[in-house]
């Protein structure tokens, strides 16, 4: 087995416990792996403001991959520079948005690393559930429709999944707009209410291939930890992959190790304080 040196973590559902915590043996195990010189890369779907401080509570200078890959970040010492940043065409991009304000969905539009969302009473609950899940800070405006014709980094549509309407669900979105853009979007299911879209040619993998690459580390010196449909490009990638007990079964059926720790057992603590680095 290659020497790691590199380790690529997922937050939600991985890193983090259903409280939204570091597991105290993922921090000290990772902290560990980094005083040794090796690469701790955070991976998520969040925005980069709602990614970040989880380096600094980690105690660890970690690059970003985020917005699900459609942009990755170099360390905080390296001043958060963008090495990668592939936005959503605004002919999709403004599509969703007439659906959105039409049928009446909160819709989550990112640009230059601020989110936009429109100002409407009816839809706020979405917004707190998201804002609550996230930490992600708000600008409502009074029409989305202005920002038709500008590029997102990413959109999310946020649906309430105890909805009995079928046609509200995130699923039922989910195979509509499968059928609209067939493979001209990346559409992936995150989150119970969120589905969320990019730039058909971005995943995790495709932004952890610039990191590597920019700190010079081959694939099969890579670990990745995921638990959701949208860390599977990810941990196809490398060599070794890790999934949690609670993790979706398509990823505990790619991962190479599929532990019987959960995200708030601090599976990846578990796994790391076994392994020789």
């Amino acid at each position: 087995m290659s020497k790691i040196k590199l380790i690529a973590v997922d937050l939600d559902g991985t890193l983090l416990t259903d409280k939204r915590e570091i597991h105290r043996k993922n921090k000290y195990y990772l902290k560990i792996f980094s005083k040794k010189g090796g690469i701790v890369v955070l991976s998520s779907g969040r925005m980069s403001n709602s990614v970040s401080p989880f380096s600094d509570k980690l105690g660890i200078d970690c690059p970003l991959i985020v917005y699900n890959g459609a942009m990755a970040r170099l360390k905080k010492s390296e001043n958060r520079k963008i090495i990668f940043h592939k936005p959503l065409p605004s002919k999709y991009s403004d599509y969703i948005i007439d659906y959105c304000l039409k049928n009446k969905f909160l819709l989550n539009f990112y640009i230059n690393d601020k989110l936009y969302s429109q100002n409407d009473p009816g839809l706020k609950k979405y917004a707190l559930i998201y804002s609550t899940q996230t930490n992600s800070k708000y600008t409502f405006l009074d029409n989305l429709a202005k920002l038709k014709g500008k590029s997102p980094t990413k959109l999310i549509l946020i649906t309430d999944s105890k909805n009995k309407d079928i046609e509200r669900t995130r699923d039922y979105q989910y195979k509509f707009f499968k059928r609209i853009f067939k493979d001209k979007l990346k559409i992936v299911r995150t989150n119970p209410e969120y589905l969320e879209f990019m730039n058909k040619n971005v995943d995790k993998s495709v932004a952890l291939k610039k990191i590597a690459q920019y700190y010079k580390v081959k694939k099969e010196e890579i670990i990745s930890f995921g638990d959701g449909e949208n860390d599977i490009e990810m941990m196809c990638l490398c060599r070794f992959s890790v999934s949690p007990s609670n993790a979706k079964e398509d990823v505990k059926k790619i991962a190479t190790i599929s532990l019987k720790y959960s995200n708030n057992d601090g599976f990846i603590g578990e796994f790391l304080k076994i392994l020789d680095f």
